[in-house]
């Protein structure tokens, strides 16, 4: 191969180290380009976001003084028409208290005669007033055509305030100058307005006169009265034609630098600004945009760093490929080891992939179903149910993959189900689920054999059921004889205390007998006694109330009940047993007495619906350490003996509702009472409907 190929190791890593710094040169170039043209395009749009909110402030700022101009105008036409009609009988005092002129806008309104004194006002004139010196007055009097005049800002002498003096002038009906009438406006009533402006902490807001001179100001919060900005550009601008503009400058006035926008107010020689100092108005935008240049460094940092770091670790990249050959290699003899665990493992094991299909059994599975663990290859998981449950004894058949999944096949809360193996020699298997997690990608299923372990328990329930029968016969004869005994009248009153002793204890020992043939019976035929029929609880309750034996002395239960509740599928003696038994102790352990209630309601249980009997008590109560053993054959809650009892009641309570695949529940507080609570599956809807037909 000649030296200078491109296979050759060395000169392929130079070519890519180089390739590396070039595109990292690209993307710092890039990275600043588009910083800066963000930079830009975020200050413009700053800007004109700015001037569009100046322009929609500063038209309301000239609608606000249009309206109030123009109603001053009205005003001012209204009193010179009545002054011509009645002279100085005008009462200006009577039409501000009748609404007539607006007080809140207009400091003073008045009359000058024609020879500048002060006649009329609606404000009482303490002293002749002479006001002809005064602007608002001399420019009437040659002649009408000033119009409506709006003075600058001044201290007004009849109403000792700032005011803008607004005027008209009088004609007498020969054309004859009759005299002023003025209107005062407070020039705080324009800066107030402003206030509500939000323009920031040094924004202007200004209404001046074509003359340059502020009728009214408002800089930040603080409010101002005659500041001349005639050097301003903007009249300047209005000199020159233009009605609405704006423009950036600093203030001729304070020197702040602000962008304004101006409004003319059309029929007066006025103009509204608005200002927002350029230094507020783009802090966000400085903000902006010094985090955009601290992105763009931190990206140009990183991109170097990644640079050098793609160069220091590109001579490590064959020592990487070595690593991962490696790691190959030891995955493989430890897929090798699991596998050899796997084989010898006494449990058999049937491993599914995420598409739900098998892909290993080990050969005790094999062992245990006779079959070959190969042929069970690729089979999904419906196939593997349906032949597993073919191969099973009836009534002990294997529900299901998905069923063992969701938890219906269990038993009561167990995590596992029992299934037994037809053929020569049978063998009972414990059935549970591994799930990886996600559980969607991965699952196994266990199996146990729980042969020899079954027969044990068989020999047991067997030698108990045995024994308890055997028993039985000689202590129902002793109770029998003891009764006939106690019939006798002639017995002393020690021999009948002996014979009744005798007689309680064996009673108490025929009931634990009983009991016990229960418990036997339920474990050794496991529910296959069981006749399951369609019980509507609402019928079977009021039955059981009704044929309770109460306490002496106790009320019967408080029933309540929907008005309707879906039906189950159980035994319905055996359940009369459960709800008989969980009753007959909420009396038992509330011997002060209290009502029982007995509620029929239907609930969600891990997202199944299910039909729930609570019954409630107020009697003794129990502790937490006292329910963990309730269900503990012969455990008795009360320990004083008082009570009767053989301690094996909720033992069979529970023993029969596991079977049903439901659930009971205790929930207990010592001196206030205890609530069972026994929850059972609904009936699907359409086995209703069969049901009823």
């Amino acid at each position: 191969m000649p030296k200078n190929s491109l296979s050759d190791p060395s000169r392929r890593d130079l070519r890519i180290l180089a390739l590396v710094w070039l595109i990292s040169a690209l993307l710092l170039v890039v990275t600043w380009m588009h910083v800066h043209a963000l930079v830009k395009q975020d200050r413009e749009h700053v800007v004109a976001a700015a001037e569009r909110d100046l322009s929609n402030l500063t038209r309301v700022s000239q609608e606000h003084a249009n309206r109030t101009f123009r109603s001053a105008d009205q005003v001012i036409r209204f009193i010179q028409s009545r002054y011509l009609e009645v002279g100085k009988r005008l009462d200006l005092e009577d039409l501000s208290a009748k609404g007539v002129i607006d007080t809140q806008i207009f400091n003073q309104v008045g009359v000058i005669d024609e020879k500048g004194i002060y006649i009329l006002s609606n404000l009482p004139i303490k002293e002749k007033m002479d006001l002809s010196d005064r602007e608002h007055f001399r420019v009437h009097v040659a002649d009408d055509s000033a119009g409506m005049f709006i003075s600058r800002p001044l201290m007004g002498r009849a109403s000792g305030k700032w005011s803008i003096q607004l005027s008209r002038r009088i004609n007498r009906p020969d054309g004859r100058f009759g005299g002023v009438v003025v209107v005062s406006i407070d020039p705080g009533y324009f800066t107030r307005f402003y206030a509500d402006l939000d323009l920031g902490a040094k924004g202007l807001a200004a209404l001046y006169g074509m003359d340059g001179v502020a009728r009214a100001r408002m800089v930040g919060d603080v409010p101002d009265f005659g500041a001349n900005a005639s050097k301003s550009p903007l009249f300047a601008q209005i000199a020159d034609g233009a009605l609405v503009g704006s423009y950036t400058q600093k203030s001729v006035v304070d020197g702040l630098e602000r962008l304004y926008f101006f409004r003319k107010v059309p029929g007066f020689g006025l103009v509204v600004l608005a200002g927002t100092e350029i230094r507020y108005l783009l802090a966000g935008h400085i903000e902006s945009r010094d985090a955009l240049y601290l992105q763009a460094a931190l990206m140009s940092v990183l991109i170097i760093f990644l640079a050098t770091a793609m160069s220091y670790y590109l001579h490590k990249i064959r020592k990487e490929i070595s690593s991962r050959r490696l790691a190959q290699t030891q995955s493989l003899e430890r897929a090798v080891q699991l596998s050899a665990i796997f084989s010898m493992s006494p449990d058999g094991f049937v491993s599914f992939d995420e598409s739900r299909h098998i892909k290993y059994v080990n050969p005790a599975f094999g062992r245990m179903t006779g079959i070959s663990p190969d042929s069970l290859q690729g089979l999904d998981e419906f196939d593997f149910s349906a032949w597993l449950a073919s191969r099973c004894q009836a009534g002990s058949v294997f529900q299901g993959v998905e069923a063992t999944r969701s938890g219906a096949a269990r038993p009561g809360n167990k995590d596992w189900e029992i299934i037994e193996i037809a053929g020569a020699a049978k063998r009972v298997l414990q059935v549970g689920l591994l799930q990886s997690n996600p559980p969607t990608a991965s699952r196994t299923l266990y199996f146990r054999d729980v042969t020899q372990e079954m027969e044990v328990d068989r020999m047991k329930s067997d030698f108990l059921s045995i024994a308890a029968h055997e028993l039985r016969t000689p202590m129902a004869s002793i109770f029998g004889f003891v009764e006939v005994v106690l019939a006798d009248g002639g017995l002393n009153d020690e021999q009948r205390e002996y014979l009744e002793i005798v007689h309680r204890q064996s009673q108490v020992m025929v009931h634990i007998l009983n009991d016990l043939l229960d418990l036997a019976r339920i474990e050794s035929r496991r529910g296959s006694d069981f006749r399951y029929s369609e019980v509507d609880l609402q019928t079977l309750l009021h039955s059981i109330v009704k044929s309770f034996p109460l306490p002496p002395g106790r009320n019967p239960p408080l029933l309540h009940l929907p008005e309707s509740a879906p039906r189950v599928s159980a035994d319905e003696g055996k359940l009369r047993q459960v709800l008989v038994n969980i009753l007959s102790n909420s009396y038992k352990f509330s011997p002060e007495g209290g009502d029982v209630d007995i509620d029929l309601a239907l609930h969600r249980v891990d997202g199944v619906p299910r039909v729930c009997v609570h019954v409630t008590d107020r009697g003794m109560g129990m502790t937490a350490g006292q329910m963990e053993k309730v269900y503990t054959r012969f455990y008795r809650a009360d320990a004083s003996g008082k009570i009767s009892g053989t301690g094996l009641g909720m033992s069979i309570v529970k023993e029969i509702v596991d079977l049903h695949r439901g659930q009971i529940s205790i929930s207990s507080e010592i001196g206030k009472g205890t609530k069972v609570s026994v929850c059972l599956p609904v009936m699907p809807p359409e086995a209703q409907r069969t049901a009823g037909t």
